[in-house]
Parts: C-alpha cells; sequence; structure tokens
C-alpha cells in the first residue's frame, strides 16, 4: 500500500496539472479537495477528517501549503504567458502597421518624386517636339533644315520611349512581379547583349571588352544584360568623352561577376549609399537623366538574388560590379 508521503506527491502533481490549465479559483479549490482527499482516505484514522499522528498532521499541512502555493505560481505564470502573448501581438501588429506607413510613405516619395524629374526632364525634349513640328509645319523652310527638325523628331521621341519604358520597369520593380527565367549563358553574350543595347550611347567612349572562354553562368539573360546596360550608361553619362570604358565577366567560384570601370570623376562617399536609390542624382555629378538606371539595375539583379556595388579607382573614375547567378558544372 502506497505510504500517505508517495500519495501527497501524487496529488500535489495533479494538482499542479490541473493550475497550469484551470483559473487561479479552480486550482486553490483542488488543492483544498486534494488536501481533504489525502487526509480522509490516507491518514490515519482513515474515513475520518482527524490526524491522529503529528507527523501525519505537518506532512497534511505542508501538502496544503506546497499545493495553494503551487497554484498560485502556475496561474500566475499561465497569466503572465498569455499577457506577453498578449503584447507579442500587439508588437506585431504596431510593427505591421508601421511598416505599411512607411511603405505608403515610400511610394509617395517616389510618386512625388517621379513627378518633379518627369517634369524637369521632359520639359526640354516637349519644348524641342514642339520647336521642330512647328518647323516642318512651314512650307518654304529647306529641305536639309527639314531633314535636320525631323531628326530632331526621331530623336526626342526615341527619348520619350526610353523614358516611359524605364518608368514601367521601375513600376514592375516595385510592384515585384518581376520573375527570373535563367539558362546556361557565356558572359560574353550578356556583354555583347548590354553594348549592342546601348551602343549610341556609348558612341565616342572606347569599350574595352574581357570575357573570356570558360564556364557558362545560370543567370536570367535578358534581366543581365539589361542591368548591365543601365551601368554602360550610367559610366557613360558620367566619363570624359574619348575616355575607355572596361567590361570585365568572369565566372568564378559559382557566380558570374561583371565589373565596368570608367575614367569619370568618381563617386563622393556621401553619394554612395544612395547611388542605387530610385530618381537619385548625385548633385557632384551630371544631372541629365531620371536617375532611375541604376535603381533598375539594382532592381533587375535583385530578382535573381544578384546584387551591384560601386566603389572609386585610384586615381580617378568609378567600379561598378555585378554579382549574379551560379556556374555551370560541365
Amino acid at each position: 500500500m502506497a505510504t500517505p508521503t508517495v500519495v501527497a506527491l501524487l496529488l500535489l502533481l495533479a494538482v499542479l496539472c490541473v493550475a497550469a490549465v484551470a483559473s487561479r479559483w479552480v486550482a486553490i479549490a483542488i488543492s483544498v479537495v486534494a488536501a481533504l482527499v489525502l487526509n480522509f482516505f490516507f491518514l490515519p484514522p482513515i474515513g475520518t477528517l482527524s490526524i491522529a499522528d503529528p507527523q501525519h498532521s505537518i506532512v497534511w499541512l505542508v501538502f496544503l501549503a506546497v499545493s495553494l502555493v503551487g497554484s498560485h505560481l502556475a496561474a500566475t505564470a499561465r497569466a503572465r504567458a498569455a499577457e506577453a502573448i498578449a503584447q507579442r501581438d500587439e508588437l506585431a501588429r504596431l510593427l505591421e502597421e508601421r511598416e505599411a506607413g512607411e511603405a505608403a510613405k515610400r511610394r509617395a516619395e517616389l510618386a512625388t518624386a517621379l513627378l518633379n524629374s518627369m517634369g524637369h526632364d521632359l520639359r526640354t525634349p516637349l519644348t524641342a517636339i514642339e520647336v521642330a513640328a512647328a518647323n516642318l509645319q512651314d512650307a518654304g523652310i529647306p529641305e536639309s533644315l527639314r531633314a535636320e527638325q525631323a531628326e530632331i523628331l526621331r530623336g526626342q521621341v526615341a527619348r520619350f520611349t526610353r523614358v516611359f519604358e524605364r518608368i514601367i520597369a521601375m513600376a514592375r520593380i516595385d510592384a515585384g512581379v518581376l520573375r527570373a527565367e535563367p539558362e546556361w549563358v557565356h558572359p560574353g553574350d550578356i556583354v555583347e547583349a548590354a553594348v549592342q543595347e546601348v551602343e549610341p550611347a556609348l558612341a565616342g567612349h572606347t569599350v574595352r571588352t574581357d570575357a573570356p572562354d570558360g564556364p557558362l553562368a545560370f543567370v536570367d539573360p535578358r534581366l543581365t544584360s539589361t542591368a548591365l546596360a543601365r551601368v554602360l550608361e550610367n559610366a557613360a553619362r558620367h566619363a570624359p568623352g574619348l575616355t575607355p570604358i572596361a567590361i570585365t565577366a568572369t565566372v568564378t567560384a559559382g557566380e558570374l561577376r561583371i565589373t565596368v570601370d570608367d575614367e569619370g570623376p568618381g563617386i563622393p562617399d556621401g553619394d554612395l549609399p544612395r547611388l542605387f536609390d530610385p530618381f537619385y542624382r548625385a548633385a557632384s555629378r551630371d544631372t541629365d537623366g531620371l536617375g532611375m538606371g541604376l535603381a533598375i539595375a539594382r532592381g533587375l539583379l535583385v530578382a535573381q538574388h544578384g546584387c551591384i556595388t560601386a566603389e572609386n579607382r585610384s586615381p580617378r573614375g568609378a567600379r561598378f560590379s555585378i554579382v549574379v547567378g551560379k556556374a555551370a558544372d560541365g
């Protein structure tokens, strides 16, 4: 037959289990009931609520005290745990509201920057188109001037097209709808496609390419070459005419790495942290353009889990580094 001490421990365990899931008053009631059960059924004289042995009285009192204290502590711990969960949920809600507010603020800032940039950068081509169109309506202008005005119209329409293509690209990046479609491709093909895309912008620069035969890279060729094209445009815009632009493409340690070196004025340290922000244009550099090219390049690479960085070269010029993809095994 079990001793009163063993029974007391088993009843105490039962009380604590109940206290862990029940309310404080239920736990206290169970503690009292368990003490009475111990007294009535297991402490001599059995069948009564009296206790003959003083040692058994001590056991009963200790059991009652421990069960009451344990019930109280268990109920308190459960209440604090519930409070902690509520605080966690409230904190998560506040963080979500804050993130939503910051996202809305960023969208508003982007929209404002877009409108400001478009108002600034499209005013000149609009004026040029208006003047050229008016000149073409003059039947008396010589053919040479008519051809010149028509060329101006074509150039400015092309500029509009580029602007709206970049606005659409930024919208797709911001909406997160870009989907990479990687395939095995030679780094030289990426470089060649990018150079061909921005060939007019590179006019006046010597373009040096270094993309030796080697492993293929598993990348999205369209997104990668477009990102590289935006970097090349940036280099051509900021580097003095006739200076070389060097492109190096290698596949090493499972990554396609492309670097673009120019001999421009470099990038001020204060501009480096924001260089890839949408619509950001370094105050010390040429302000032509909407300031979307590098932001688009970063977005196209991020869609492939790639990255782009910028640094200054010595003694002058800037270097942009693209890292994306993985190498082929065979």
